[in-house]
């Protein structure tokens, strides 16, 4: 009879624990779906905190990532995401801009863990690759003729690629190659 009694009550405690878990974790769940700024467009819902130049980058059906100068001396990316409430300012992720980048050279790259991105001065038919991968590029031709002047940017694209295609994320071997395939310029990180 004892044994049983004891049995019972924990049982009761475990399914108890179960119970608050469940809940703590459902709440957290339904707190994320509707929390945010609730915008009606990702633009909208980006920072309006200084001045920005915005550069439109990857998205998916949730989330918009923007690649950005600012305040005339920052570049970086910006990410919003959707949830049932609208569109939301997400993770960001900036640094110094590089002011005179040597053609078809990388300086530095950055990362905000989903992705690793950089700039390049491209000279020629040349492509950037990290750990063997092919990057995809944007080009800054798309800013206006002022934007490109004030940033000293005229003739950068900004590189990039998803952490989740390399194979080894941990290490990362930058390289630009020309047409050929031939090594211009490498960086390790």
């Amino acid at each position: 009879m004892v044994g049983e009694s004891v049995r019972r009550r924990f049982t009761r405690i475990i399914v108890f624990a179960i119970l608050i878990i469940g809940l703590g974790v459902g709440y957290n769940f339904i707190s994320n779906l509707f929390s945010g700024d609730g915008k009606d467009s990702p633009e909208e819902a980006l920072p309006q905190d200084a001045s920005y130049v915005w550069i439109e980058g990857p998205k998916s059906k949730k989330e918009q990532r923007f690649f950005f100068l600012s305040n005339g001396n920052y570049f970086g990316t910006q990410i919003v995401t959707e949830n049932f409430k609208g569109w939301s300012t997400g993770q960001s992720t900036a640094s110094p801009l590089v002011k005179a980048i040597e053609e078809n050279t990388i300086n530095a790259a950055f990362s905000d863990s989903k992705i690793l991105f950089g700039l390049i001065k491209p000279n020629g038919k040349v492509k950037v690759t990290v750990n063997e991968q092919v990057t995809k590029r944007i080009p800054f031709n798309t800013l206006s003729k002022e934007a490109i002047k004030n940033y000293n940017v005229q003739g950068y694209e900004i590189w990039y690629i998803d952490l989740s295609e390399l194979a080894q994320p941990k290490k990362y071997r930058i390289q630009v190659l020309d047409e050929n395939n031939s090594l211009i310029n490498e960086l390790l990180i």
